[in-house]
């Protein structure tokens, strides 16, 4: 802040002091001053901030915006479209046409193969089996276990 001063006719002194709203760039473009025995006081202040311009978005901010609002509907279109195809209802229906075997006592999965499919490999069939069944761990005599189909 600065201050001018200037000899100028005597008048009366103000209530309150004026203030400018913005800065002086010349002598003669002085607003806001009051007088007082033949001295002119010239109240400078700092220039009042300019109403903020509207927000302005460069080409870049405006690609990354682009890109923000399209990445989430690109996955969700891509979502649907690979994971609708999966599952298709079919009019035939499926029966459980599983034979049934109830486990002897000392008969493993092992025998059990054996007597279902002679001509097979008993891993492949045991495996087939414990999948179908859901096994885990050993059975037990008196098991009820669904045998698939060969």
């Amino acid at each position: 802040m600065s201050a001018v001063l200037a000899f100028t006719a005597p008048a009366q002194r103000p209530i309150e002091p004026d203030y400018i709203d913005e800065p002086c760039s010349e002598a003669g473009d002085v607003r806001g001053s009051s007088h007082y025995d033949n001295v002119t006081f010239v109240n400078f202040l700092p220039a009042a901030a300019a109403p903020s311009p509207r927000l302005r978005i460069t080409q870049r901010g405006r690609r990354v915006l682009t890109a923000l609002v399209a990445l989430p509907l690109v996955i969700a279109a891509f979502s649907l479209a690979f994971s609708s195809g999966g599952a298709t209802a079919t009019s035939a229906a499926t029966s459980n046409d599983f034979s049934y075997v109830t486990i002897a006592s000392g008969q493993s999965l092992w025998q059990l193969a054996q007597q279902v499919a002679p001509n097979r490999d008993p891993r492949d069939v045991v495996d087939a089996i414990v999948a179908l069944n859901h096994l885990q761990g050993e059975i037990q005599p008196g098991q009820r276990i669904a045998l698939p189909r060969f």
